[in-house]
């Protein structure tokens, strides 16, 4: 009779520097659970705990993230299916803080629509988790299941406004086209394990250095198709047809969410993958210049037609949507110059912050503006807000200012720092092609100041009273986009610190 593998011992334990690795994931975990079972129990009207919950498991966690970025110390879990290090640690900062803004700015409008539900706080929790989860994942099944995770939370939360047409087209787009993406990373995942017998992508590159024969089609059939899924989740061009319609169809704060959190996550998890798989110092020359060159028009092609498409929207939600687009394509701008400029990868991760930051504080500033089912958001709806709504009117500003890249913002630090990283990349081309499709996007944006500022308010609608929570949440993103922008050098600092890890 032929003997068992027997499982490895250590295996089942964890040593103390393990547990305190994991405490953030335990510790969001833990509050989503017990957010979880408030909701069944149904006790004293469950919205107020389960938004209090929500609040006071995103800040136990973000502690708890940054004492472990502090730390700077690398731990591989569960057999080198995950690892907590600075980078993931750096991301996990920034999911909780999305969701916890977002849950803010949430309060208010889900009881104006009349979706007042606490499932919804559940949902973010779930998503956030599976934004941190996949960030720190080193083993592409892992990868894929926190995807899942992340994903069917907003799937629902896109079509949270159940009896809203929009909403309900939004999520059933978003669901097929995102489980077809799903499914083709997955399929690819499959084929790289049967090319090299290993799903940890540290082994499949040693795999592949130690046996080159090991680099057949199927394999490289395998990477593109994990790398397309990849270009799925962050809106690349050809696989940005979803973006759109979701952003005008989702409620107003769940767009903030995705335009922040799931392009931080799918970003984080991108550069982390492809680095772990020898992008920049590993390949070999013809691989790495097959990779570059795709990338290289992937690029140009998302900037380009997110600008040009962006300048006909009259709807915010889908000229920011849009706009997404284009940050997408700056972004690969970074991803490609990552591996020979001497900022690595730490431009691209400020550019991820910055990008956050101003969005989430325009979206912020559409929910407080929306109307029921979120109309009342194109463009004549927000003729005269300077009158209507100073602070409003003053903090959009900013933010478009940001996004156009104008000093003295985080946008225009970030896009510097891409830029160069670029330039010193050697990829000059490149980096006139961007800073031209920046300068398209200049007119789309002070187009909406021009309404705000330089129209009169003829039968444009009152915006709704902000709530304590949305205030406070807008004025830390104004702050925080300037901050970055007169003095980027603490973002870069800790975009350095995070990016030495990988």
């Amino acid at each position: 009779m032929p003997n068992l593998p027997m499982i490895n011992p250590q295996l089942l334990s964890m040593s103390p520097e393990q547990v305190q690795a994991l405490m953030p994931y335990f510790l969001v975990c833990g509050g989503t659970i017990i957010a979880l079972l408030a909701c069944v129990l149904r006790v004293l009207s469950p919205k107020w705990p389960v938004f209090l919950l929500t609040l006071a498991t995103c800040a136990v966690g973000i502690c708890s993230s940054i004492g472990l970025l502090h730390n700077g110390t690398s731990v591989t879990l569960f057999n080198s299916m995950m690892v907590s290090d600075p980078f993931a640690s750096f991301f996990n900062v920034l999911f909780l803080a999305s969701a916890a803004i977002t849950a803010m700015i949430s309060f208010r409008y889900l009881d104006r629509e009349k979706i007042q539900h606490p499932e919804y706080f559940v949902l973010l929790l779930f998503a956030a988790f599976g934004m941190m989860i996949m960030t720190s994942a080193t083993d592409l099944v892992m990868v894929f299941i926190a995807l899942e995770l992340m994903s069917l939370s907003v799937y629902a939360l896109v079509g949270f406004r159940r009896t809203d047409r929009r909403s309900n087209e939004a999520a059933m787009k978003y669901f097929i086209l995102g489980s077809a993406a799903s499914a083709v990373m997955l399929y690819g995942a499959a084929m790289l394990y049967g090319a090299t017998g290993s799903m940890e992508i540290h082994a499949i590159l040693q795999a592949i250095r130690t046996t080159p024969t090991l680099m057949t089609p199927l394999f490289t059939l395998g990477v593109w198709l994990v790398v397309a899924g990849f270009l799925f989740k962050v809106a690349s061009v050809p696989f940005h047809m979803w973006m759109p319609d979701v952003y005008e169809g989702a409620p107003a704060p769940v767009t903030g969410f995705m335009t922040t959190g799931l392009k931080a996550a799918a970003f984080a998890t991108f550069v982390r993958v492809f680095v772990s798989l020898g992008y920049g110092h590993a390949l070999t020359e013809t691989i790495q210049t097959h990779f570059h060159n795709i990338l290289w028009v992937i690029a140009v092609l998302t900037m380009a037609l997110g600008n040009f498409v962006a300048l006909t929207q009259t709807n915010l939600k889908r000229m920011l949507g849009y706009s997404s687009i284009a940050h997408t394509g700056y972004l690969l701008v970074g991803l490609i110059a990552g591996s020979a400029s001497d900022q690595g990868y730490a431009p691209m991760v400020v550019y991820l912050v910055a990008y956050s930051v101003m969005n989430l504080g325009a979206f912020i500033i559409l929910t407080v503006l929306a109307s029921r089912d979120d109309g009342g958001l194109n463009l004549p709806d927000l003729a005269g807000l300077s009158r209507r709504h100073p602070w409003l009117a003053f903090s959009m500003a900013v933010f478009l200012f940001s996004m156009a890249g104008i000093p003295p913002t985080a946008g225009f630090a970030a896009k510097y720092m891409i830029f160069s990283a670029g330039v010193q990349a050697g990829e000059i081309p490149l980096v006139v092609i961007s800073v031209l499709c920046s300068a398209v996007s200049v007119y789309y944006y002070l187009r909406v100041l021009v309404y705000m500022y330089m129209r009169d308010p003829v039968g444009s609608p009152a915006a709704s009273r902000m709530s304590a929570w949305s205030t406070v949440a807008l004025a830390a993103m104004v702050a925080m986009t300037l901050q970055i922008g007169i003095m980027p050098a603490r973002a870069l600092s800790a975009a350095k610190k995070a990016v030495t890890s990988l």
